[in-house]
């Protein structure tokens, strides 16, 4: 399995009932690499619950169902903004930008 240095984000599921899925469903270098998985996966399986844990930053993302679609909807129609988002939470930030930026810019 490759490092956790070098693939910092861990993926989960995300269950309503349950919380946060033990096992990870995969890991990513950087955060736009874990949002393009949680994408996949959702096209793959159509679970819409994901958390994605950066354990050296203590900070994590919770990815449900109307983030999701944000996220789609702003990759779909503005890909220069997706990558400004996601680039720049990938240095810092919190899961309160994330959800404020795509308020702002990713209104369907």
């Amino acid at each position: 399995m490759p490092s956790p240095l070098v693939n910092r984000y861990a993926i989960y599921f995300h269950l309503p009932d349950q919380g946060k899925v033990p096992q990870t469903i995969g890991r990513e270098p950087s955060l736009l690499m874990a949002v393009e998985s949680c994408l996949v996966s959702y096209q793959a399986t159509g679970h819409t619950g994901f958390v994605i844990e950066d354990p050296r930053k203590h900070r994590e993302f919770q990815i449900e169902r109307d983030l999701l679609l944000q996220l789609v909807f702003l990759r779909h129609h503005d890909r220069t903004r997706y990558f400004e988002i996601l680039n720049r939470l990938d240095r810092e930030g919190s899961q309160k930008e994330l959800v404020s930026f795509l308020a702002a810019h990713a209104q369907m």
